[in-house]
C-alpha cells in the first residue's frame, strides 16, 4: 500500500513539473501581432479634367512589428474613363517592376526589397483622363505581402472629373432660366371657374413690382 500511494506522489509532482516548464514557454511566446502588416493610404491633388492627365500618391506602410522581407505586390485597378499613362515608385531602383495590362485598364507592381518596420514605399499612377470620362469616379489600389498567407490592405479615393457637362451645363443657374416666370406653371382656367379671371403676376422676382391686375372672384363673373 505504500508504494501504491508513493506512486501518485511521483505522478503528482511530474504534473506539477510540467506545467513549470510549460508556463515560461508560454509567457515568452511571440505576440500574433509581432508581424509585418501593411497599411495603404491613396490620394490625389485637385480635380481631374476631361482630356487631361492627373495623379494618384499611392502610400504602402508596414505598420507591423517586423520587417517585410519577402516583398510585396502592388496593384491599381482604374476605375471607367482613366486608363494608366506611367508609373514611378520610391522603391529602391532595381528593386521593383511595373506590367501595365494592354488596355492600359490596370497596373500591377512587385517589390523584391525588403520593407523594414514603420517605413513606406510610395507609387505614383499618373493617369489619362478619357474626353467622356464619368463626372466622379472611385479608384481602388491594394498592396500585399509576397509571402504566404502575408498582408493585405486597400484604400479608395473617390475623384471629380470637370469638363463638359460635369461643370453644370447650365450657366450655373441650378435649372432655371433666370428670367423669373410665372409661380402658377399649371392653367387652372376652365378646370376651377373661379380662377378664370386671376392673373398671374410674372414680376414677383422684381423688387418693388406689383400686380395691377383686378381680379373677380365668382362663377357669373363678366
Amino acid at each position: 500500500m505504500k508504494t501504491h500511494g508513493w506512486s501518485r506522489r511521483i505522478v503528482g509532482l511530474a504534473t506539477v513539473t510540467g506545467l513549470g516548464v510549460a508556463l515560461p514557454l508560454t509567457t515568452g511566446a511571440v505576440p500574433a501581432y509581432a508581424q509585418a502588416q501593411l497599411s495603404v493610404t491613396k490620394t490625389h491633388e485637385g480635380d481631374f479634367a476631361r482630356g487631361g492627365f492627373g495623379d494618384y500618391l499611392i502610400t504602402v506602410t508596414n505598420v507591423g512589428n517586423e520587417d517585410a522581407t519577402e516583398g510585396l505586390v502592388f496593384e491599381d485597378n482604374l476605375p471607367t474613363g482613366l486608363t494608366v499613362n506611367a508609373v514611378t515608385s520610391s522603391a529602391p531602383a532595381g528593386q521593383w517592376d511595373c506590367g501595365i495590362a494592354a488596355d492600359q485598364s490596370s497596373v500591377v507592381c512587385t517589390v523584391s526589397s525588403d520593407l523594414p518596420a514603420n517605413s513606406s514605399f510610395t507609387f505614383t499612377v499618373q493617369v489619362r483622363v478619357a474626353a467622356d470620362a464619368p463626372c466622379a469616379v472611385t479608384n481602388m489600389a491594394t498592396a500585399t505581402l509576397a509571402q504566404p498567407d502575408g498582408s493585405s490592405d486597400s484604400a479608395s479615393d473617390p475623384t471629380r472629373i470637370t469638363g463638359g457637362e460635369c461643370d453644370g451645363g447650365d450657366g450655373g443657374n441650378g435649372g432655371g432660366g433666370g428670367n423669373g416666370g410665372s409661380i402658377l406653371p399649371i392653367n387652372l382656367s376652365g378646370i376651377l371657374p373661379m380662377f378664370n379671371n386671376i392673373s398671374i403676376n410674372n414680376n414677383i422676382h422684381s423688387p418693388g413690382a406689383s400686380n395691377n391686375s383686378r381680379q373677380t372672384f365668382g362663377l357669373n363673373a363678366p
